[in-house]
């Protein structure tokens, strides 16, 4: 898979048009994997400290809402345990001053059913929602769902076997339909695009990503989706849509190691995602008159 549609930008490029400006921009995170652990390349425990900096700057940025793309917690079997790392991340989280999107992730399931994760974390809406802002509308995705469509529960679920079910999939076909006419932004954890691991199907991509990528493509209004999952965050765009993924804050020590964005949707349908700290920056182009 290849980014051809994206502009990498300099540091000395502006972050946004100036002619255009932003029709409304967000904060965006993803994988902060809180526990009192390291292990590999994830350093859990300093992953507090780099979401303290994360919603500072948030803050600082007069941003409007703040999305989370899963994974808040990681993985202990020790249910007591995940509900102190729990309420940890939203202490911190709390602290901004504007609207939250909540993506549930698999290491979010651990001990915790989805009602559980999403009352205690503080979220409003169920697993997967849709909800209007500023002329975009913006569709939240549960990819924690086995083939048969139950969700996700403690002990029950492998994280390389995920779906949307077909439940969800109705409903998105019917939520799409009836925003036909608007600009679509898409949060996922789970991944959507397409591409290979060990000439293998990647296993961050859920199983049945084609038929939803088809839903997507069906009324050329879906302008970017963003993913959590894969810490590394690829891009891809597939038949015009761009999919967009975001680098794992837990990933390496330290503050200096964060990763987080501030993503501007701008009045002429480009898209500029500015990274900071491991978060790689694109430039989207506007959609071309004549596609």
């Amino acid at each position: 898979m290849t980014c051809e549609r994206y502009m990498a930008m300099t540091p000395s490029d502006p972050a946004v048009d100036p002619a255009t400006g932003p029709a409304f921009s967000f904060g965006l995170f993803a994988d902060s994997h809180y526990a009192e652990k390291v292990y590999g390349n994830r350093h859990c425990r300093d992953s507090l400290d780099k979401l303290r900096d994360c919603i500072a700057d948030f803050n600082a940025r007069n941003l409007p809402m703040a999305v989370n793309l899963g994974d808040s917690i990681d993985a202990v079997a020790d249910k007591a345990m995940e509900l102190r790392f729990l309420a940890a991340v939203r202490e911190v989280t709390a602290t901004f001053h504007g609207e939250r999107v909540t993506v549930l992730g698999n290491h979010d399931l651990v001990t915790l059913t989805k009602e559980e994760f999403l009352r205690l974390y503080g979220a409003r809406e169920p697993a997967y929602h849709s909800f209007d802002r500023q002329g975009f509308h913006f569709v939240v995705l549960d990819g924690n769902c086995r083939q048969d469509g139950s969700d996700f529960t403690p002990g029950n679920f492998h994280w390389d076997d995920a779906w949307i079910s077909e439940a969800q999939m109705a409903w998105l076909a019917r939520d799409m339909e009836i925003h036909r006419n608007m600009p679509v932004i898409v949060f996922t954890h789970e991944n959507l695009d397409d591409r290979l691991w060990n000439d293998l199907p990647d296993p961050h991509l859920v199983r049945n990503a084609p038929a939803v990528r088809r839903i997507f493509e069906r009324h050329g209004n879906v302008r970017a989706v963003f993913q959590g999952h894969h810490h590394d965050g690829p891009c891809a765009t597939l038949r015009g849509i761009p999919y967009i993924g975001s680098a794992a804050m837990v990933v390496g020590p330290g503050r200096e190691n964060n990763a987080y964005a501030v993503v501007s949707l701008e009045s002429d349908g480009a898209i500029t995602v500015e990274g900071f700290g491991r978060h790689r920056t694109l430039r989207i182009a506007a959609p071309s008159r004549d596609a």
